[in-house]
């Protein structure tokens, strides 16, 4: 087992840890580490970074544990409409992480973990915007999903701050670990499709 996927696995399991460990901590650190998780981290550079098999086991490996472990928690079913959407803005990050490749440099990343973050917070509240009753029908509903979201929740803008900063963190966390080193770049290229 090579040096980088025993790095790699040990990042998912993290990754899965910090996803699902607060949950099961208790209501207090819920609310303090809600949405500094690193999943799309994972995924945006998951698809960079990793060669394609790997880069798809390991990012939606984790994706499905960490969210059984959720869904167990809150005893919903284990595939949901939310669940979906979740997996399909992970494997738009997924794919536009691979589509860049090892072009990316630091600051490649940081364009790309902002603008896939963006991507992510609009996709995501726009899908509770339809998924949601609470929510009024209309541009205001919308806007209200986009900006403040619910009554007895905090605003997610406020979520959606703290999965900038968790995406920056762990995908350069990621970078500094994946990044192709020079004298590996040809390897790199020659294994990414394998």
């Amino acid at each position: 087992m090579s040096r980088r996927l025993i790095i790699s696995l040990f990042l998912v399991f993290l990754f899965v840890a910090i996803r699902t460990i607060p949950v099961y901590a208790g209501e207090q650190i819920v609310r303090a580490l809600a949405n500094l998780s690193p999943m799309a981290a994972l995924a945006l550079c998951g698809g960079m970074f990793l060669p394609q098999r790997t880069g798809v086991i390991l990012t939606f490996g984790a994706f499905i544990i960490s969210d059984a472990l959720l869904n167990f928690h809150y005893q919903q079913p284990l595939l949901n409409t939310y669940s979906i959407i979740l997996f399909l803005g992970f494997a738009s990050l997924f794919v536009t992480g691979y589509f860049i490749g090892n072009q990316a440099g630091p600051s490649i990343l940081l364009c790309a973990g902002i603008g896939g973050t963006l991507f992510f917070y609009v996709f995501t509240n726009s899908a509770a915007y339809f998924y949601d009753p609470a929510y009024p029908r209309g541009y205001s509903g919308w806007i209200q999903a986009l900006t403040i979201g619910l009554p007895g929740f905090p605003p997610t803008w406020v979520f959606g701050l703290r999965s900038l900063a968790g995406n920056l963190v762990f995908a350069f966390a990621f970078y500094i670990v994946l990044r192709p080193q020079t004298e590996n770049a040809g390897l790199y290229t020659a294994t990414r499709a394998a």
